[in-house]
Order: C-alpha cells, then sequence, then structure tokens
C-alpha cells in the first residue's frame, strides 16, 4: 500500500521514539513518521522507517516487534475521512501528552489523518 505518516486528533504524529511508539513529533516530512504499510487480506502491518513492526502484546500494551505476525495486524478502518486502527477489539489511541494505547472504544483520540508520504 506503501508509505504513510498518521496525524494523531492533537497534531502529533505517529513515530518510533527509542524503540517505542509515540504520537508527538510534529511533521510528516521527518522519516521517523513514516510507516510502510503492509497489506495482508483485510488486515495492514505497519512498519517503522527502522523496520519494527507496530505491535500489541497479550496485555494490550503497543510496542514495536522486528517480525509481523498475528500480533501486529490491524484492521484500517475509514471514517469521515480519518482512519482508525483497530486490533481485535481495541483501537489504537493517541494521547495528548504522545503516549500510545489501545482503549476498547473508539473516539476522536483514535482517529488518525492518513497522509500519503
Amino acid at each position: 500500500m506503501g508509505n504513510r505518516a498518521f496525524k494523531s486528533h492533537h497534531g502529533g504524529y505517529l513515530h518510533e521514539h527509542h524503540h517505542t511508539l509515540k504520537a508527538n513529533h510534529h511533521g510528516h516530512h521527518d522519516h521517523h513518521t513514516h510507516f510502510h504499510v503492509e497489506s495482508h487480506g483485510d488486515k495492514v502491518a505497519l512498519r517503522s522507517h527502522s523496520g519494527h513492526y507496530l505491535h500489541i502484546d497479550h496485555h494490550h500494551n503497543v510496542t514495536l516487534s522486528h517480525y509481523s505476525h498475528d500480533h501486529s495486524l490491524f484492521h484500517l478502518e475509514h471514517h469521515h475521512g480519518k482512519i482508525a486502527l483497530r486490533h481485535h477489539d481495541r483501537f489504537l489511541s493517541a494521547q495528548h501528552d504522545g503516549h500510545v494505547h489501545m482503549v476498547h472504544h473508539r473516539g476522536e483520540h483514535e482517529l488518525f489523518q492518513e497522509i500519503v508520504v
């Protein structure tokens, strides 16, 4: 599907920071905010600029992994011009302080603007 940047409701972009995922970077021109979106049937995997995959562990924590597997696959849902990333029954959520975690309900913190880079 190609390279994308994801801008949160608060204006911060998803990015890899010291092997963790944050949402407080301001600018989609920086390669740290670029994710390669890989299609896996009806799901997608997001690979960071350094080759790590967005991953949800058994405790529903957002981590990064060297490999793509079931815990790295998301449903990409479109909502009024924005997208939500759903893993099983939880949504990726970005808070105003840049913290990223998973939540059960989709609201404005779980919607991202998808930008082709």
